[in-house]
């Protein structure tokens, strides 16, 4: 009777540590064409698709999205290039549940586009 008592003691305990470290996403992401203003007169090469991100952690509630953390996200990804700026970028936001004993969320903002090169200077006009 000990043996099955200790045994189902065993599996509710290993039934509870799979259910406490699973977690829940929820994915949200928008396009943005057009995303940025270039110069009048400004030459804007294309240097090649990249990717940044920014991520912040939260207890009990998920953190907000916000300016700084887009900024962190969208100068990641000039980095790799050493563009100017982002044309016809996607802004993905992901935000898991780690149910662990308190709540805890980890909030992701992806940016994924061409990065480009802008040169002011005379455009010629064909």
């Amino acid at each position: 009777m000990k043996n099955l008592t200790r045994n189902a003691m065993s599996a509710l305990a290993i039934v509870a540590v799979l259910f406490t470290s699973t977690g829940c996403t929820m994915k949200i992401g928008m396009f943005q064409p057009n995303s940025n203003f270039a110069y009048p007169n400004s030459n804007v090469e294309p240097l090649g698709r990249v990717t940044g991100s920014a991520s912040k952690w939260g207890i009990f509630s998920a953190s907000i999205i916000d300016k700084d953390m887009l900024d962190t996200a969208y100068s990641n990804a000039l980095k790799q290039k050493g563009g100017d700026l982002l044309i016809n970028y996607k802004i993905t936001s992901e935000t898991t549940l780690y149910p662990i004993f308190i709540p805890f969320f980890k909030t992701e903002l992806k940016v994924d586009g061409t990065a480009a090169k802008m040169t002011v200077g005379k455009q010629e006009l064909k």
